[in-house]
């Protein structure tokens, strides 16, 4: 940065694919599409915030704008957000399964994802950021260096967006058996088995009681008699 506004390039070419807005994750339900966007615009205006700190001679605000943690907050924030839509997208799918369905919601309970599972993903999806972590910790120095340390930032930025988007995949894939589960649930039959041997005994005893074969308690005694009177061939 040699002089006010001069020579400060746009960060577009340098985040690669990130920036392409006809990119598509392959679940569109998780939102990643949206949240990549989002995570681009905020980079643009930081660095539209730097360009103007610049035309007014302010290198110290430009440097702030674009700095080791400008950019660490802009992954954080990205990857809190993923583990949210990632979670939610997961819930959805079984909650769906189980209204297809029909199983009770106790069983989708047991399925749902748990605080520690939202820990554990949100910290795999933190740790995705290590390659842009490991490039903004070498720092931003004075001069025309400062420019390409932001551009190597943005690059290292692509590929922890790519791991990011690795580890999302494969935590909706990892649901897809608590969905076939879910989806795939039908009522047990013993409750009706039971039920049906329950009265098969019952008749049983009715029959014979009535029928003088068991020993029949005194609460029958006018169902035996109009029994009996019925014109019997």
């Amino acid at each position: 940065m040699t002089g006010p506004g001069v020579g400060l390039p746009e960060i577009g070419p340098y985040l690669g694919r990130l920036a392409d807005a006809t990119r598509r994750f392959e679940d569109p339900t998780v939102g990643l599409d949206e949240l990549r966007l989002a995570m681009v615009s905020d980079l643009f205006e930081r660095a539209h915030a730097a360009r103007g700190f610049l035309l007014t001679g302010d290198q110290g605000g430009a440097r702030a704008a674009l700095d080791r943690l400008g950019w660490l907050e802009v992954w954080r924030t990205t990857a809190a957000k993923a583990t949210d839509l990632t979670l939610a997208s997961v819930r959805a799918r079984m909650t769906r399964a189980q209204q297809r369905s029909g199983c009770p919601d106790r069983l989708l309970n047991r399925r749902l994802p748990t605080t520690e599972d939202r820990e554990v993903l949100a910290a795999k999806l933190e740790a995705a950021g290590i390659p842009l972590e490991s490039q903004v910790a070498r720092g931003f120095p004075n001069g025309d260096g400062w420019w390409e340390a932001v551009r190597r930032s943005a690059v290292a930025l692509e590929d922890s967006w790519e791991q990011l988007e690795e580890i999302v995949r494969a935590t909706v894939r990892s649901a897809d058996a608590e969905v076939a589960a879910l989806e795939g649930w039908r009522p047990s039959p013993t409750p009706w088995v039971i039920g049906l041997a329950g009265l098969t005994v019952a008749a049983g005893w009715l029959g014979l009681a009535i029928g003088g074969y068991l020993p029949r308690p005194s609460w029958l005694d006018g169902v035996h008699r109009w029994f009996w009177s019925l014109p019997w061939p």
